[in-house]
């Protein structure tokens, strides 16, 4: 990295490339409004998987009608048409992890306002992302369901009840960017990347001011994570606030880490990898914990039909087993991020 790079044009960058993300996601043929010359120097983006809005699976029985029952060509999924979803949800979660990791040298009144808007959008298409997850695992335990233990249409009446909650994370996201609220998150992030107030000009305290970011995006991280530990373990809740909370500062330091590891070196891309790793395991133990709730819902909808429920029941057991593979996994990750190792070198830096 050339000893002429300062931190304020390193996170400059790295807010334009997201603002150009996000504008891209709904729009993919208009450009981003930014209009200023790219610095000279790359940013690397370690990348993250936001869990922080989370999905329960706690309500997604429906009444029994008397056209409810279904038929065995129904499939479990329909792919989605038009908006990507994904890519917004990814737009998203890498500007907010941008402005909340560098929120300390972004010195703009509005921040506030767009830190704000980030959040109320986010909690929308996180759902439906979640969602998603969630029926990516339950498709894999029943594809992978001996067909011996098959009893009842299982798979159209998964289909019934994922068609219908899809439907509606599809309209609320819709809903979302018809909204004002919209039109001020982008035109506030636009704002940010045409005035570019950011501080640390100097090149010979990039190093200090990108230590000091990341460290504490860290100690957040570390924070919330010694919180949650004993909260994850052998809980039945799915949408723990402490867990959110993990993941929202685990995704945090992974994005900053990956900003700012061409200044930092390796030990920032270790530190961002065992966040990113954080993260994942974060997922996963939701996913599972999402499904199982999910299933004793479709059991109690398929009896309320006339239909068996024992395939459910399989099924749950299967849920709960790799629910507890997540929590081990989590155990291991939260270990390995909460090294001292790991996080020393930030302080002699900072």
């Amino acid at each position: 990295m050339p000893k002429t790079v300062t931190a304020s044009t390193l996170v400059l960058a790295a807010i334009r490339e997201r603002v150009a993300a996000l504008h891209a996601a709904v729009d993919p043929d208009t450009e981003p409004v930014p209009a200023l010359e790219d610095p000279a120097v790359g940013t690397h983006d370690i990348g993250s998987e936001d869990t922080s809005a989370e999905d329960g699976g706690t309500s997604v029985t429906l009444p029994a009608t008397d056209d409810e029952t279904p038929d065995d060509d129904i499939p479990v999924v329909g792919e989605e048409d038009g908006l990507d979803l994904e890519r917004l949800a990814d737009a998203l979660a890498d500007l907010d992890a941008v402005v909340t990791g560098f929120a300390s040298l972004i010195e703009d009144s509005h921040l506030g306002a767009l830190r704000a808007e980030l959040a109320w959008a986010r909690s929308t298409v996180e759902e439906t992302r979640a969602l998603d997850g969630t029926v990516d695992v339950l498709e894999e335990l029943v594809e992978d369901l001996d067909p011996t233990l098959r009893q009842g249409p299982v798979e159209a009446r998964v289909g019934i009840v994922v068609a219908s909650r899809t439907a509606q994370s599809s309209d609320a996201v819709a809903g979302m960017l018809a909204q004002p609220e919209w039109t001020s998150l982008l035109a506030h992030a636009d704002q940010l990347v045409l005035t570019a107030p950011i501080a640390g000009g100097k090149p010979k305290h990039a190093t200090k001011v990108l230590a000091r970011a990341l460290a504490d995006a860290d100690a957040a991280a570390r924070e919330a994570a010694d919180a949650a530990v004993a909260q994850a373990q052998g809980s039945d809740h799915a949408t723990e606030p402490a867990l959110g909370a993990v993941a929202t500062a685990a995704a945090t330091v992974a994005t900053t880490a990956g900003v700012t590891r061409g200044v930092l070196g390796k030990q920032a891309r270790k530190l961002g990898d065992a966040a990113d790793a954080l993260a994942g395991a974060l997922d996963e133990r939701r996913r599972t914990e999402a499904v199982a709730h999910w299933l004793v819902d479709l059991a109690d909808l398929a009896h309320r039909a006339g239909e068996p429920s024992f395939t459910y029941g399989v099924l749950h057991a299967e849920a709960r087993a790799r629910r507890a593979a997540a929590d081990e996994a989590l155990a291991a990750a939260v270990t390995a991020y909460t090294k001292p190792k790991l996080h020393k070198w930030l302080k002699d830096l900072s």
